[in-house]
């Protein structure tokens, strides 16, 4: 139902910016049908912004449940992070304590639908060279702060000695 909900007023949004866009190059100099296209464009940034939070950050945020976090944790706030497509600068307050780590988006994105998750270590497998993104278990790539991963870095050189 909200997935059906979400995508209608996405081709709303579409479909109005269409009919606006037209109406603006078929009677060039009128004051309202450049209004109602300017207001459209506004409205629809939400728009998107909710149907990219639900359809592509909620799924992996429902499979990693937020978790309280350990008692020697270490947060830093306003952090970078991509998650898939997604990329959000300076809008994530990032968590590490031994078991997790904890993503909790900034108020406003979390009224989009960004929702906080918590990932187990063992939920991820580092990638690249610079140490700066992991895959999940889903197959989605997780790009964070070097900081964020110094423990997993740490825990995979531990495995690998002998």
């Amino acid at each position: 139902m909200k997935l059906a909900l979400v995508l209608f007023l996405i081709l709303s949004f579409m479909a109005a910016f269409v009919l606006g866009l037209v109406w603006t190059l078929k009677s060039p100099g009128n004051s309202v049908a450049v209004t109602v296209l300017i207001i459209i464009c506004i409205a629809e940034c939400p728009a998107i912004m909710l149907g990219v939070f639900h359809g592509l950050w909620r799924p992996v945020a429902k499979q990693f449940p937020e978790r309280e976090h350990g008692p020697d944790a270490v947060t830093r706030n306003f952090q970078s992070f991509g998650l898939g497509i997604i990329n959000m600068g300076l809008s994530i307050h990032a968590t590490v304590d031994d078991s997790y780590l904890h993503i909790r988006p900034v108020t406003w994105l979390r009224v989009m639908g960004a929702s906080p998750m918590s990932i187990p270590w063992e939920s991820m497998t580092p990638t690249g060279k610079r140490g700066r993104a992991v895959r999940l278990d889903n197959g989605t790539r997780l790009d964070g702060p070097k900081w964020c991963f110094k423990m997993l870095n740490a825990a995979d050189s531990n495995d690998s000695k002998p």
